[in-house]
């Protein structure tokens, strides 16, 4: 089974979804959405989202284990097309990621 997120910007403003572990930015106007998911369908994937003022960043973890990050993955738009890093940036400044709260992400151990 491939698990899979959907994220919709539902507010006002645009949105940044960061997907870690690389900072991958993609940027969703009001009522985009788009489905996040590991690009292997044999992992067992659960999401670890945080969010802030216009910006949401996942993680992917294998079987939910901190020190098993899921580093392949993709987002895909409502239409079925795979976006790649950076989607409709344009000239935005792009917010710093972000920890967990608590310390350290497991990946980087």
């Amino acid at each position: 089974m491939h698990e899979s997120l959907p994220v919709e910007n539902a507010g006002s403003a645009p949105l940044c979804l960061f997907i870690e572990p690389y900072g991958e930015d993609f940027w969703l106007e009001p009522g985009d959405a788009v489905t996040v998911s590991a690009v292997d369908d044999g992992i067992n994937v659960q999401f670890a989202v945080t969010v802030a003022a216009e910006l949401v960043s996942v993680w992917l973890y294998e079987d939910g284990d901190p020190y098993r990050c899921v580093s392949e993955s993709q987002v895909i738009d409502a239409a079925g097309k795979p976006l790649t890093c950076g989607h409709q940036r344009h000239d935005r400044r792009i917010p710093g990621p972000f920890m967990p709260r608590g310390g350290q992400a497991g990946c980087f151990s």
